[in-house]
């Protein structure tokens, strides 16, 4: 890996005419949520030749940027070990995972080595060649890399056929699948490199060679999608308001473009941010038991409703998101005792809080929030006894799914009726019970006027029921239901654009996606399944951009607030996991809420609010830029 802009220049003839790039977008190959904190990654060298690009990590450190490669052994450089993922769907066509590393950044690289030492090149479903190179010896899943499976430390020959060293091709028949999102190594120091790095380069199927092979062009820019991008200033500071969205812009690796500082989108950016959630805004508010909830009302207003550590009784706090950065905390209000609330909008500037009350029954409160975010409270219903609590907004209704006193899924609908004379009342519409739940989630449909429920039932099976809300309000239709497998002790679900999905956490403890396809009120097949690594608390909600693409906000194996996110086709199939983030401290009583907001300077967007219980016991809430609008 070399830095001499000058290098780059060499190049220029190379890059002087660059074939038409293809359309695939990819994921960058790393995951923020690997990086310490105030980490990013940079393209370090353009010397190569056109669009073969170099990454390492770059850490903000005491006011100044330190460059991951600036040190004496491979385990000090901020690259070193860190996980690689598949940056698309498709298969392993060349491999090799056992060349040893070179023993430290600068060491005189043995001469037997191809250049590129550990490399996985995977051929996407669109036709296009992505290499990976320079992985630390062994951590290639050997089940990826045919040529290499065993411990031999370098291939056979060194014989060269069009575009391939034979070996380390794989034949079609012995291809391995992967999936983006998949893990596919650890950066190491292997080939022909002088500090542990990353190299990219990617490259079109043009034809087949004399051999029967994929003939490959040169290469071509690569394009990324659902991950960030931002420019230094000319001190070498990151630009709060520099970020930019990877939508499909290529990173051309154009010896024109300085190597640190870039002018024009084609070029790339300086930082990149693996993962489509980008922090944006803090506030915290006053000690609190746990995370409660959080509704956006509007485009710039949000409501967290979260139960006081002193009194355990409820407390509502309006906030407005002045732009993208900061919280402004506007109105207060405390409420009556609480074990639990949960909120939604039926209509314009009112809340309907369920609460589940320190006797146990259920409370449904609806609170009018003016204009200054204020809270006025216009009507109260009170209802039977509960013991868990979920909603949904079915248009200008709310469906609540409550687990009763006998251990019973019950759903009610409910709905404000605004008299002639300006008051409110709440109106306890249709109801309906089914059989017994240990676990319950409730999330709107899209294909039809009703919600979707997941439940752990009395088998202790996970059971996913559609049900279709009449126009009055008084009935709900069961459609066909699906039971699958053994349920989590956390569940959440959401719809899909012709499918619904559900996050749990499974008997070992870890994050399990599932995904159906749908069709009007029913539920068709499985399509997919993922998992994650071990989390406590699971949520799951799409934004109003982002197609089916899903975001779950988890609380992980070290206690930390992540948003993971995963793209998904409307009917479920091809989930896979893209980028993501996670906080640093302890989070606890996740929650989380989605809006489209567009305003002058910005294109329109979907943020996404997080409520928790810190680890200092205040409400933190954030404020996240998303990108997982598919270019």
């Amino acid at each position: 890996m070399k830095t001499n802009f000058f290098l780059a220049l060499g190049a220029l003839l190379a890059c002087a005419v660059v074939p038409v790039a293809a359309q695939e977008t990819i994921t960058f190959p790393s995951r923020a949520s690997d990086l310490a904190h105030d980490s990013y990654w940079s393209v370090v060298e353009f010397g190569e030749g056109c669009c073969k690009l170099d990454f390492s990590v770059r850490r903000w450190d005491d006011g100044s940027w330190q460059a991951g490669s600036a040190f004496d052994y491979n385990w000090q450089n901020y690259d070193w070990n860190l996980p690689l993922y598949a940056p698309a769907n498709g298969e392993v066509i060349s491999c090799w995972r056992n060349y040893p590393d070179n023993s430290h950044p600068g060491a005189e690289r043995p001469a037997n080595v191809d250049p590129g030492g550990n490399r996985v090149g995977i051929l996407t479903d669109e036709d296009n060649v992505i290499w990976l190179n320079h992985f630390k010896s062994g951590t290639i899943p050997a089940s990826l890399c045919p040529p290499n499976s065993g411990s031999q430390q370098f291939p056979d020959t060194a014989t060269v056929q069009g575009n391939w060293h034979l070996g380390f091709y794989v034949d079609p028949a012995d291809r391995v699948r992967v999936k983006e999102g998949d893990f596919i190594g650890r950066i190491g120091n292997s080939g022909r490199s002088t500090a542990p790095h990353l190299h990219m380069q990617m490259h079109e199927v043009v034809s087949q060679d004399a051999w029967g092979r994929e003939a490959l062009s040169s290469p071509i820019p690569m394009r990324f999608r659902n991950s960030w991008g931002n420019r230094f200033e000319a001190d070498e500071t990151l630009s709060s308001s520099g970020w930019h969205r990877h939508r499909g812009e290529g990173l051309t690796g154009d010896p024109l473009c300085p190597v640190y500082q870039y002018d024009a989108p084609e070029c790339g950016f300086s930082h990149i941010h693996a993962s489509p959630y980008l922090r944006r805004a803090d506030a915290a508010a006053g000690a609190i038991k746990t995370g409660g909830d959080v509704l956006f009302v509007s485009a710039n207003r949000a409501v967290t409703a979260t139960v006081a550590e002193n009194n355990d009784h409820l407390r509502l706090i309006s906030w407005e998101l002045v732009g993208v950065d900061e919280w402004e905390r506007e109105g207060d209000l405390d409420g009556p005792a609480i074990h639990k609330v949960v909120l939604s909008e039926p209509n314009s500037n009112f809340v309907l809080a369920a609460l589940h009350l320190a006797n146990d029954n259920l409370r449904m409160v609806a609170y009018q929030v003016t204009g200054p975010g204020n809270f006025v409270e216009v009507a109260d219903y009170d209802a039977g006894e509960v013991s868990e609590l979920e909603v949904a907004r079915v248009g200008s209704r709310t469906v609540t799914a409550v687990r009763t006193a006998e251990g019973d899924l019950k759903l009610i609908a409910w709905e404000l009726d605004f008299a002639n004379n300006g008051t409110v009342s709440i109106d306890r519409l249709g109801e309906t019970s089914t059989g017994p739940a240990s676990r319950i989630a409730v999330a709107s449909a899209r294909q039809f006027t009703g919600v979707y429920t997941a439940l752990r039932n009395s088998g202790g099976n996970l059971m996913v029921i559609p049900w279709d809300l009449t126009s009055n309000g008084m009935d709900f239709i069961r459609g066909d239901d699906v039971t699958s497998g053994t349920a989590g002790t956390e569940i959440s679900v959401a719809s899909l654009a012709q499918g619904v999905a559900v996050a749990m956490r499974d008997g070992s403890g870890n994050l399990q996606l599932k995904t159906w396809s749908a069709s009007g009120i029913d539920i068709g097949s499985l399509r997919s399944t993922a998992s994650a690594g071990e989390v406590s608390e699971v949520s799951l909600l799409t934004t109003p951009l982002g197609e089916s693409n899903l975001t779950t906000p988890v609380r992980d194996s070290d206690g930390y607030l992540s948003m993971i996110g995963w793209a998904v086709d409307g009917d479920g199939e091809n989930l896979r996991r893209l980028g993501s983030v996670r906080t640093s401290g302890a989070a606890t009583g996740i929650a989380a809420d989605s809006v489209e907001r567009s305003y002058s300077g910005l294109d329109p967007r979907d943020m996404i609010a997080t409520v928790m219980r810190a680890s200092d016991g205040d409400l933190r809430l954030i404020a996240w830029d998303t990108n997982l609008v598919n270019p």
